[in-house]
């Protein structure tokens, strides 16, 4: 197949890639003048109908789905008996190679790049496409840290049957055996949730090292999938948070309606473990059946208990009009000077600040980022509540600014308007658009961005690089400084500094220099820095000629000037032959100037001079 040109078109370079049903080379696209991926079925499956169709289903799925995280395609076709499919050539290497090589990878790597993976199932999902193999073999990493998930091999359209394949032990389960989910060992039908048991599995491995169900057989390592529970991946690598490990715990569920049930619900616990690594903030749904377990528990109390029950109901009114006394002791005491202070977590920033304003207690507010409370909620508070504070004490409330992350998108292809839309409600706090000249797109749209598509801090830096349309800089030379101004305005350029300087011949105040050369191609937006004549000095001349006589040849001649005021000027120097010379000198100063003349820095002549 090497140096084989298939349609005509794709010049096969290399193998990068071997599966069951089909080889992926490395081509060069001729006609698009790029690299891309190309992916062969077998020969020996041409004929065979069921491969024949997972393929085809690939290019279906394929084709249905478009995003950063996704090895993208580009062209589906046959060549003869050659089946084949064009995808974008990823230069890097697989998540497996990467964990091979590493032993594990560290959490906060293995955080970001599970939120793409999840980002990239999310998208499939959302257009129908549940995938069916996710696993770090079928996840690409190129040299930038980019991350791809590939091989709609076995994806399934969610309105379509399950298709099953016999292997040759006789399983008709489809992925791979120790990063399936449960109810695919079963032989059952994969959906969303089976995909996100996938990507927990991965997780796992990522962060261990080592796969949570492993085994002498498929068969034995499908059965601890359906009847073992995970061991906690602290056990295995102390680096790991809790919280961590809980979010992967519930995606690794038996029971999928436990499971996150969502692409996104996942990846928003995966946020929340940067700032919670505690944890403590995974909740289980509770199914129908334990639900109904407890209501017939509180049926079947014996009498006794019931009564018990009535008893503490007592108790407990008891202790209610206990802290209802206490309140009202506090508030008494807080009118004769003393102020309680409100519990205001979780309330929205107006309303504590007019419940501090009520206790008569002064308000300072600053802002956090949480990814547990909405913008405008507040998180904690400096003082206790139920401490009750001298009035005119200071309360300092720190008031959520939303979550710390934002999703990028990949903007690249698209136009400058649509790419500032969509920054202008992301809260990210520094967006920068440069331009660039660039003839192979339309002016204005975007080329290139910093950083990546997927989640990004609101702190980063944010760069989208814009094809910027062109323009012949216009000669600014002999124009008035206003001329110049409105002429550079009016070719969308921007006025940069201006500076002043002096020209024998041009009026005062015209441009005399710029910083772009007339005639040249400068992009919309351009800085052109000027300089602007002065008014030309008076000038003030010796009353009387001035000559200095040089005895030999060769001397450096050197004169100074100090004025009238006491400034001091270098006024001439000049290595000359041996003879008398009239020396020109002028100042901006009138009035009698000591005028002092050097031969080769030693001092010999001394001269009061009048100007005028």
């Amino acid at each position: 197949m090497i140096g084989r040109v298939i349609s005509g078109r794709y010049v096969v370079e290399a193998v990068v890639g071997t599966g069951g049903m089909a080889v992926v080379y490395r081509a060069y696209d001729k006609i698009k003048k790029q690299t891309v991926a190309i992916k062969v079925l077998r020969p020996e499956y041409e004929s065979d109908e069921e491969f024949v169709r997972r393929f085809s289903r690939e290019a279906e799925a394929a084709s249905k789905v478009s995003h950063e995280n996704i090895v993208n395609m580009f062209d589906v076709g046959q060549d003869g008996d050659l089946r084949y499919i064009v995808m974008e050539y990823v230069d890097g290497q697989t998540l497996k190679e990467m964990i091979r090589e590493n032993g594990r990878i560290n959490p906060d790597q293995a955080l970001r790049m599970t939120i793409r993976i999840l980002a990239a199932v999310d998208h499939a999902h959302r257009n129908g496409i549940v995938h069916r193999d996710i696993k770090p073999q079928n996840i690409l990493v190129d040299h930038q840290g980019r991350v791809k998930v590939a091989d709609f091999g076995i994806a399934r359209l969610k309105a379509s049957q399950t298709t099953q394949i016999d292997s040759e032990n006789g399983a008709s389960a489809l992925g791979s055996v120790h990063y399936f989910s449960p109810e695919q060992a079963r032989g059952e039908v994969a959906d969303e949730k089976s995909d996100l048991y996938s990507v927990g599995v991965c997780m796992y491995e990522m962060l261990t090292g080592q796969v949570p169900f492993d085994g002498e057989t498929s068969v034995s390592v499908a059965l601890k999938h359906v009847q073992e529970e995970p061991k906690s991946m602290r056990l295995f690598q102390n680096g790991i948070s809790k919280a961590l490990d809980e979010v992967v715990m519930r995606a690794l569920c038996k029971d999928k309606t436990r499971r996150y049930q969502t692409a996104a619900e996942m990846a928003a616990d995966l946020r929340k473990t940067i700032t919670h690594p505690r944890g403590g903030f995974v909740k289980y749904p509770q199914d129908e059946e334990i639900q109904e377990r407890q209501r017939e528990t509180k049926k079947k109390k014996h009498p006794r208990e019931r009564r018990r029950g009535r008893r503490v109901g007592t108790v407990l009114a008891a202790v209610a009009s206990a802290i209802a006394l206490a309140v009202g002791g506090w508030y008494l005491f807080g009118v004769y000077g003393r102020a309680v202070v409100p519990y205001m977590v979780g309330q929205r920033q107006s309303d504590a600040l007019e419940a501090l304003d009520q206790a008569g207690l002064p308000a300072a507010v600053e802002t956090a980022y949480s990814e547990e409370y909405d913008a405008g909620v507040v998180i904690s508070q400096s003082q206790t509540a139920g401490a009750r504070l001298r009035a005119g004490t200071s309360v300092t409330l720190v008031v959520s600014a939303g979550s710390q992350w934002f999703y990028m998108g990949n903007y690249v292809g698209g136009t400058e308007e649509e790419a500032q839309a969509a920054l202008a409600g992301s809260g990210a706090k520094d967006v920068t658009f440069q331009y660039i000249q660039n003839s192979q797109v339309e002016v204005g749209t975007v080329v290139g961005q910093t950083p990546e598509a997927g989640y990004q801090s609101k702190e980063n830096p944010v760069v989208i690089t814009v094809s910027g349309q062109s323009v012949a800089m216009p000669s600014l030379t002999g124009l008035t400084l206003d001329g110049a101004v409105a002429l550079i305005t009016a070719e969308g350029l921007r006025i940069g500094s201006i500076t002043e300087g002096y020209s024998a011949d041009a009026p005062a105040n015209t441009v005399i220099a710029q910083s772009v050369a007339p005639g040249a191609q400068a992009l919309k937006g351009t800085t052109v820095d000027l300089t602007v004549s002065q008014a030309p000095e008076t000038m003030f001349y010796p009353s009387s000629r001035f000559t200095v006589v040089v005895p030999l040849d060769g001397l450096e001649v050197e004169v100074k000037l100090i004025a009238p005021s006491g400034g001091e000027t270098e006024a001439y120097e000049e290595t000359l032959p041996a003879g008398t010379y009239l020396i020109e000198l002028s100042s901006a100063e009138p009035g009698v100037h000591t005028v002092c003349v050097y031969l080769d820095g030693v001092p010999v002549d001394t001269a009061e001079v009048a100007f005028e």
